[in-house]
């Protein structure tokens, strides 16, 4: 031992740590936790012992007065035990060292996590010294120095609460877990005195988001948006871009149910879906076959005890009736979500956005009666209703039918002009006389449904339509005229002779015959069957009027074309993936028919159209 310094009461020395012995009457009962043991191990470590020990001597030893924990973190540090130790020497009695040791640990005070914060982040930014390296330095987590690094981004408000203990620790948490910016907006709203942490984080998210509720990439926003909360171990979102993220998603998650074969898919607020949400029965899950004979045994116990009911214990027959009732929930638990492809195509699908970003999917379809099911089984007094067939592919919707009719109407357009002079004479008859009316003439054009749709839609195509354009437009004397007035141009058609006027009778006469698009006309009708008009010899589908089809229709329309056993296979695929094939297959075999090994098909292809009876 050497002696450094001497006094009367007191000398500083160094003293081998074999010869150190803990103090057994440590006021301080509580064992330090784990984490500081670490970081002052890794003081040590890294600058020495910074704070001598306080020592008496015992017996040949030295018991430590104040400093026990730095003696256990010394044991740790050096495995030598002759390695010496600086102390300070206090002759003292045993009631006087207690009152030393007392004194020191009630005295100490550990440093600020402010402080903290503050000096590991100049450490980072000054010294550039990695998280890791820092935690290693010290003996801690990572993540511990993560957390007091973020506390280092308070804003200055917060900070000078923080030091003046007008706020705790877990307050100026939730504050450092959005930018200094909404920190200030947050600490205004409190007017300063925030009543506890969740006070804040309340605050926080009325305009940040959890992300833990993203259907998205979050890497996807700007950083400006997004801010990490290391203390709850979670990153929040602007509530703006959050919601205007989950919304695109939420729009390509529903374009993918559309393509899995669901009737319709709705996005939106509760509020906004509620009524209709609730109008609706949930749909009977696909259960296996194991499933369902487990549900066919419940039933038939549940029958048993009912019937025995009034003989029966009531109070044992309301618990196995509650014990069935929660098996049969544990089977049906277990096969939500999986719905056949006759379900969904009568099905709705609920995509349900919540103010906190949460997204609750329900599956509904039509109710069918009043007997309801139960949980996926038969329930209540008398079977229930059969659900009705799924669609097939003569079920057209309204813009798929529309689009048929208008196509016959040029097609019938078009015979007219070529039919025996006697038809055309019927048609002028009816368009001249006063006391018919008439659903399929029009003597102003602004009248006529197909004109409008075949001259001025985008998504209305038809060749056929633009061909009689053009020949209409080689033989008008008006084509080039917005408007003419009747003595003007009485004075041009006199100088036609009879027949180019017979001619432009033709053409104005079929321009005439027009179609509704909502509903069937019977006049087109008949010319139709008269002239032997077959609409698929002008029109053929494309995939904009089959993508108007449910998934399970188009499944029906390659069954009917190409068999069952490929109508069965395509309900495993994607819509858009039918919806192409079709497309593909009725313009080949209408343009290249030869270039079909099964000659068959091709003409079954191209002879198919919507049966009549189901427009």
């Amino acid at each position: 031992m050497q002696a450094n310094q001497s006094s009367h009461s007191q000398a500083s020395v160094t003293v081998p740590l074999s010869k150190l012995v803990a103090n057994l009457r440590n006021p301080r009962r509580v064992k330090p936790e784990r984490e500081a043991h670490r970081k002052l191990v890794a003081s040590i470590r890294a600058h020495g012992l910074l704070e001598p020990l306080v020592v008496r001597p015992e017996n040949g030893h030295f018991r430590v007065i104040a400093g026990n924990r730095r003696l256990e973190a010394l044991r740790a540090v050096y495995q030598d035990e002759t390695v010496s130790i600086p102390c300070v020497v206090r002759k003292v009695e045993a009631e006087e060292a207690e009152e030393l040791s007392l004194t020191e640990n009630f005295t100490r005070e550990g440093m600020h996590p402010l402080d903290e914060a503050e000096a590991f982040a100049r450490m980072a930014s000054v010294d550039r010294q990695g998280v890791n390296a820092i935690a290693a330095h010290f003996g801690v987590s990572e993540a511990y120095i993560r957390q007091r690094m973020k506390l280092a981004g308070l804003c200055r408000t917060v900070k000078d609460a923080y030091r003046a203990n007008q706020i705790d620790t877990a307050t100026a948490e939730a504050f450092a877990a959005v930018p200094e910016a909404r920190q200030m907006e947050v600490w205004k709203e409190t007017d300063g005195r925030p009543r506890h942490a969740q006070h804040v984080r309340n605050l926080i998210e009325d305009r940040w988001i959890d992300a833990k509720h993203a259907l998205f990439d979050v890497d996807s926003l700007p950083a400006e948006a997004v801010s990490t909360d290391l203390f709850r171990d979670c990153v929040l979102i602007e509530r703006k871009a959050f919601m205007q993220a989950q919304a695109a998603a939420l729009t390509r998650e529903r374009e993918t149910l559309i393509e899995d074969g669901w009737k319709e898919v709705i996005v939106g607020e509760r509020a906004e879906v509620q009524d209709r949400l609730y109008s609706m029965s949930e749909p009977e899950p696909r259960f296996t076959q194991a499933e369902r004979a487990r549900l066919d045994k419940l039933a038939e116990k549940r029958e048993k005890i009912e019937i025995g009911e009034d003989d029966a214990d009531d109070d044992k027959a309301s618990a196995e009736l509650d014990a069935l009732d929660q098996e049969e929930d544990e089977i049906v638990r277990e096969a939500q979500g999986r719905y056949d492809e006759e379900t969904k195509c009568r099905a709705t699908a609920f995509l349900v956005l919540s103010p906190d970003g949460r997204v609750e999917r329900h599956y509904r379809v039509p109710r069918i009666g009043k007997d309801e099911r139960r949980n996926g089984t038969a329930g209540g007094g008398g079977k229930p209703e059969a659900p009705p067939p799924p669609p097939t592919a003569n079920d057209l919707s309204d813009r798929q039918a529309a689009a048929v009719r208008h196509h016959e109407a040029i097609a019938v357009r078009q015979a007219v002009r070529t039919a025996p002079a006697i038809v055309r004479k019927r048609l002028l008859v009816l368009a001249l006389h006063d006391k018919v009316t008439s659903d399929a003439i029009a003597l102003r054009r602004e009248a006529n449904g197909t004109t409008l749709h075949a001259g001025a839609s985008e998504t209305f195509k038809s060749d056929v339509f633009a061909a009689l354009r053009k020949e209409r437009d080689a033989i008008d004397p008006f084509k080039k005229d917005r408007i003419v007035y009747e003595e003007d141009a009485y004075k041009r058609l006199c100088k036609l002779n009879e027949k180019a006027l017979d001619e432009l009778l033709v053409v104005l006469l079929a321009d005439c015959l027009t179609g509704h698009g909502q509903r069937e006309t019977a006049l087109l009708g008949m010319l139709a069957t008269e002239l032997k008009v077959a609409v698929r010899d002008h029109w053929t589908p494309d995939a904009e009027w089959l993508s108007g089809y449910q998934k399970i229709q188009l499944a029906d329309l390659v069954g009917t074309l190409g068999g069952k056993a490929r109508g069965s296979a395509a309900l495993s695929r994607k819509k858009s993936a039918l919806v192409e094939e079709l497309a593909a297959l009725f313009s080949q075999a209408r343009t290249q028919p030869k270039g079909f090994e099964d000659k068959t098909l091709a003409e079954r292809v191209n002879a198919w159209t919507p049966k009549r009876d189901a427009d």
